[in-house]
Formats: structure tokens, sequence, C-alpha cells
């Protein structure tokens, strides 16, 4: 259905409506693509930081699927010591807003909504706890970058005496 608007000529008009599906299919296909990078298994180490100054050195496994425009990596991180626990990370894309949203759970009660937006190959997502979590932290945010060999994670807290900060370097295998 082509809606006139009175500043703009009909061909004008006519031309918009029939370039503008094709815009966002263009741009949908794009984060299609992007998208479909996480499909897949993948391990590796990284760092957990918390606000006291303690730290520990994580080995994790996740693995990742799409269907359509959501995406779903789920895992275990474990330490040297006994510590273990489960990681879902759940994000869809909104083609209409350009925008991701989602959750993040962990087996040891945090639960955070995620929200934001896809730069080139980084997902930047702000990483707000929900009521639901046992233990909420200060608001974080929450980097998922795709690279040629896996992913890479970033959680940065905002408040750097409270919370606590994970770096994680995913090979895909």
């Amino acid at each position: 259905m082509i809606v006139r608007h009175p500043f703009l000529p009909t061909t004008l008009t006519a031309m918009l409506a029939i370039a503008g599906p094709a815009l966002a299919q263009k741009t949908g296909d794009d984060d299609g693509r992007f998208l479909e990078n996480f499909d897949g298994r993948f391990t590796g180490t990284g760092r957990l930081q918390k606000a006291g100054g303690t730290s520990h050195n994580l080995n994790c496994r996740f693995d990742g699927e799409r269907q359509g425009t959501r995406i779903s990596l789920t895992g275990r991180c474990s330490t040297a010591l006994v510590f273990s626990t489960t990681v879902s990370i759940v994000l869809a894309f909104n083609p209409a807003t350009q925008r991701y949203g989602g959750s993040f759970r962990d087996g040891r009660g945090t639960v955070a909504e995620l929200s934001g937006a896809r730069r080139g190959d980084s997902l930047s997502l702000t990483y707000t706890e929900t009521a639901e979590s046992t233990r909420p932290g200060p608001p974080a945010t929450l980097t998922i970058r795709r690279s040629d060999n896996g992913l890479a994670l970033s959680l940065r807290s905002s408040h750097p005496a409270r919370g606590q900060n994970i770096d994680l370097a995913l090979n895909e295998v």
C-alpha cells in the first residue's frame, strides 16, 4: 500500500515504498549472517575478577544456536577449585528497532536483562540484574565479539568497587 506524502512527488513516494522493504531486508540479511556466527560449539578460558580483588581462572564450554533472529549460548564455566556454574544467554534481534534484547542467567542465581546494538562484529549490551537475582549487582556492560576463531565475552561492572568483571576467549571446535 502506498501512502502519498503531501510534500513528496508521487514518483518519489512510489520509489520509497518499493525500496523500503529492500533496505530493511538488506539490514536483516546482514544481521542474519552475523547471527549465523553463533552456531556451533565453543571452548576456552578466561578470568573472573571480583570487586574485593579476588580472581579465578575459568574454563568454559558453550553451545551456540541460531533460530531465525534469535540466538542462544548455553554452557558451563568452572574454576580449578570446585566452583562450576551453568550460563545461558538468549538474545533476539528486532529488525524494526535494529536492537538486540534478551537475558543472562547463571546457575548461581544471577538473572539480568540484556539490551543493546551491534557495531560491526560486536554486540554491546547493557546488563541489568533483575529483582529475581539472588545477589543483585550493579549495572554492567556485556560485550560479545565474534572473531575468525571464535567468541570473546567481556562483562564490565559500572561500579569498580562492586560487582565483577569477566573476560572469556572461546574458540570454535
